[in-house]
């Protein structure tokens, strides 16, 4: 059976579930085979139907969570919504263990009805967090979630927050607002869900100025390359002659991608329709999108090969490549990711300088 095939059935199967314990426990097995083989595929294959079954997933906890709602007496939603994944989520570049990273946003309310709005998504924000987390997937540790009111607004609420962001564009706040530049609609509305994203672009467009503060907070992620072009291990613990991917190679290059996206006014969240789109516009330099592209497709490919374990009943990863598994190969794969990364930082810095001039 292809994998498209095996795919679909299994999207039916989460479609048609009303148990999200069951469906933990096909995520468990899903898990246990696609760790079994995560090469077999193309990278960018593999990510794909890693990311499709997420959405499903995902998918799920949120008709769950209305279903729980209404039965509990509170009824349906009483206005158009949309629920947001950001980080790897928005990406569509999640790893088999990744946590939660989403956020809602819902019609504004007459005045009248504003009370009992805020009062029905607060509590289907906290719902749906609540049905992820019976599926494994882990509370976002910087409280990125819709259950935390910075993270689950109407429409004002939202337009209100991203613009006082840019209004001071300190680094904290640029922070928040890149957050927002890899967000994408999973469930809902999706003029909703993309609401704020094109308030950042529009922002970006007519206050070009606010580049210059994304750059400060972009290359702040380096890549884990020595000066001689080595490669830099971890020096302790358990990951100790280990490699970090995620912070060291996969970061800085979707970062720095990201930005320039920003800077073209590319909507796209995943990282390689962002290439894509530049290519098709010829915003850049043909041969470095070509090294990007396959950059990404090698760290994506990396990252499926980074250790993980099963803790406190959820799949965790500290995005550590083992040195068990560096081999000449592996090596000169992620040594040609880390010098594509350092070369698209110093050519996303190059052209943000111009945008200043």
């Amino acid at each position: 059976m292809s994998m498209e095939l095996h795919l679909e059935e299994i999207r039916k199967t989460i479609a048609q579930s009303s148990d999200p314990n069951t469906l933990r426990g096909l995520r468990d097995q899903i898990h246990e085979k696609l760790l079994a083989q995560p090469l077999d595929a193309f990278p960018g294959d593999w990510n794909d139907w890693v990311n499709t079954l997420h959405d499903a997933l995902i998918q799920f906890a949120v008709k769950k969570a209305e279903d729980n709602l209404l039965q509990s007496g509170l009824g349906p939603p009483p206005l158009p919504y949309a629920v947001i994944l950001f980080g790897s989520g928005g990406r569509r570049e999640q790893t088999l263990w990744s946590d939660q990273d989403n956020g809602l946003i819902y019609k504004e309310p007459e005045a009248e009805g504003k009370e009992a709005a805020d009062v029905f998504f607060k509590r289907l924000g906290a719902e749906i967090v609540e049905v992820l987390f019976q599926l494994g997937y882990p509370p976002c540790e910087g409280d990125v979630m819709c259950n935390n009111p910075s993270w689950a607004q109407s429409e004002s609420g939202w337009f209100a927050t991203i613009n006082a962001w840019l209004d001071e564009p300190n680094w904290e706040n640029i922070r928040y607002t890149l957050i927002i530049a890899d967000s994408r609609c999973i469930s809902g509305d999706e003029r909703l869900g993309g609401s704020l994203k094109r308030l950042l672009l529009d922002r970006v467009a007519s206050d070009r100025r606010l580049l210059a503060h994304m750059l400060r907070n972009t290359l702040r992620r380096k890549v884990s390359l020595g000066v001689l072009g080595n490669l830099i291990p971890e020096r302790f613990g358990e990951d100790m002659g280990g490699i970090d991917i995620k912070y060291g190679a996969y970061i800085p290059l979707v970062n720095g991608i990201r930005l320039l996206a920003i800077s073209h006014g590319i909507a796209g969240s995943n990282t390689l329709d962002r290439i894509a789109e530049m290519e098709r516009r010829k915003a850049e330099d043909p041969e470095a999108i070509q090294q990007w592209r396959q950059a990404v497709l090698t760290v994506l490919k990396l990252r499926s090969l980074t250790t993980s374990k099963l803790e406190d009943g959820f799949y965790q990863s500290g995005g550590i490549l083992p040195g068990a598994k560096l081999t000449k190969e592996r090596k000169n794969e992620l040594k040609f990711v880390l010098k594509a990364g350092q070369k698209l930082h110093k050519y996303v810095e190059k052209e943000m300088q111009d945008e200043e001039m």
